[in-house]
């Protein structure tokens, strides 16, 4: 276990955050241990891959917790893993992949970690990890114990877990179907060419701002507003997928809330529709 001070621009996707004097990375599970008497789910933030958060520009005040566990392991059966949370979600779906398994080409793009895709639900094009569930074990920052948390406890639903908010995950046990390697990398090379089609890439980005529904696409409902390229400072509106904000070098994460803030207001007005937000903002916005 490292406690450090960390700038938290460097440990996210978007390159937003100040700086934070109690940032603990934990290499092994058997760490989470020996972690400060005074922490708790009221101080601490859990952090994985950074991919859809924003820190704000001030200092964070309280914990950032980095859990490194990056494992996969095969549990009787050849198609259960125990996968650790810290595990890159490309990676694993390259593991999938390989051990001819099917149900992860959906990760491929995804640039998270497996511990924060359990704790939305990450998912895309008609996949979601919560399919893959067996149980969840982690550790609950309140009561300070190791906890296995079985899938129908955690209550899936669309981009959303509970029972998982004051908690740290360590691992989960998986299940995937065993499937032709070819219809796999067919699946992948799919996937991929849509993303690339209509998503930015190699600009500071956190994947999609708010969440869909059965009802509406967000980046339609932004897109129909005519809100493609707004901008607000040094952030805007993607002009290829309108869910998607941009954020140029040295851009502030106060710039990405007010525009996020913008255009919930603009959907609001036009469509009576409240965007649910699937960005994180971490921190003080005021």
């Amino acid at each position: 276990m490292k406690i450090n001070k960390v700038n938290l621009s460097k440990v996210t996707t978007y390159r937003f955050g100040g700086i934070c004097e109690n940032f603990i990375t934990l290499e092994d599970p058997n760490e989470i241990l020996n972690v400060p008497k005074n922490m708790d789910s009221s101080n601490t933030f859990v952090l994985g891959k950074g991919s859809n958060i924003a820190f704000s520009d001030n200092e964070y005040s309280g914990f950032v917790l980095k859990p490194n566990f990056d494992f996969i392991n095969t549990v009787n059966d050849e198609n259960i893993l125990e996968v650790g949370a810290g595990t890159y979600l490309p990676d694993l779906s390259r593991y999938l992949k390989n051990n001819k398994l099917g149900g992860g080409e959906f990760m491929l793009g995804i640039p998270g970690s497996i511990g924060g895709a359990l704790t939305m639900n990450a998912g895309s094009y008609g996949y979601e990890i919560s399919t893959n569930v067996i149980e969840i074990k982690c550790y609950d920052l309140d009561s300070r114990e190791v906890l296995i948390i079985d899938k129908d406890d955690i209550n899936y639903s669309y981009r959303k877990s509970h029972n998982l908010n004051n908690k740290l995950i360590l691992s989960a046990t998986l299940q995937f179907e065993k499937a032709d390697s070819q219809i796999i990398q067919d699946k992948m090379t799919k996937f991929n060419a849509k993303r690339k089609n209509s998503q930015p890439s190699g600009i500071y980005n956190a994947g999609s701002v708010f969440k869909n529904s059965d009802n509406y696409f967000a980046g339609e409902l932004i897109d129909n507003a005519g809100l493609k390229g707004y901008s607000v400072d040094n952030v805007s509106v993607s002009t290829k997928h309108a869910n998607f904000f941009i954020a140029k070098k040295g851009a502030k994460a106060l710039s990405l809330y007010k525009l996020v803030q913008y255009v919930k207001e603009q959907i609001r007005d036009k469509y009576s529709i409240d965007l649910e937000e699937e960005i994180k903002f971490i921190g003080d916005f005021n």
